[in-house]
């Protein structure tokens, strides 16, 4: 769980439920789950899922606060200043950081058809094509798990747990049948969205191990 040092700090919107961007302690997971939490641990996604930091709410307002749109050693990238410490933020880094062993010439989308194929075949049952979401209702129980984890832990809303939006759909997907995906760059890409007018929190338990790293 993320850890706060004091209230939530004004002039930047927070999660109010604290769920965004969580770690999940898999030894407390109820043993009924353990062949998934197992599976989870040893993913491509155990360390991000797992690591816990403990958060400091002026950091992350400093850090979207004065963050800007960069290109850092000919790469796209954002920066900013934290206590007077440049925080430079690129695919790379995120991948160094959070060990998600991908690659950026590794895929970070899907075709709508392959993500209903691939749900399909783990018995989803929901309607997909009009929202372009898959529900987590929709799933048996350990699939319904692992969409837990991924929008609690990795995804970057801050609300809408229970379900996934196409490209964290297709990371799971990818994650699930062993395919490559670029988990750095998907996440990357979501922080830098933010960087152009930063008006909330995102991933805020990325962003302090970011800065201390």
């Amino acid at each position: 769980m993320i850890r706060h040092e004091r209230c939530m700090v004004e002039n930047l919107e927070w999660d109010k439920t604290l769920k965004h961007n969580q770690s999940i302690n898999l030894d407390e997971v109820p043993t009924d789950f353990e062949d998934v939490t197992r599976w989870v641990r040893s993913s491509r996604i155990g360390y991000a899922v797992e690591t816990s930091v403990t958060v400091y709410p002026l950091h992350i307002q400093e850090f979207w606060q004065n963050v800007k749109l960069e290109t850092i050693n000919n790469k796209p990238g954002i920066a900013s200043t934290v206590r007077n410490k440049r925080v430079e933020v690129t695919e790379s880094r995120i991948r160094q950081v959070l060990r998600f062993k991908d690659n950026s010439e590794d895929p970070q989308s899907l075709s709508q058809d392959d993500i209903l194929d691939g749900f399909r075949g783990m018995g989803y049952v929901g309607d997909f094509r009009n929202k372009k979401e898959i529900k987590r209702g929709g799933l048996t129980r350990d699939w319904r798990f692992i969409v837990h984890v991924i929008s609690i832990s990795l995804a970057h809303r801050k609300g809408g747990f229970d379900r996934l939006n196409l490209e964290w759909s297709a990371a799971m997907l990818s994650l699930c049948v062993n395919q490559k995906f670029n988990l750095s760059g998907l996440i990357f890409n979501y922080m830098r969205e933010n960087a152009n007018g930063a008006t909330w929190a995102m991933y805020p338990r990325f962003i302090q191990l970011l800065i201390n790293d």
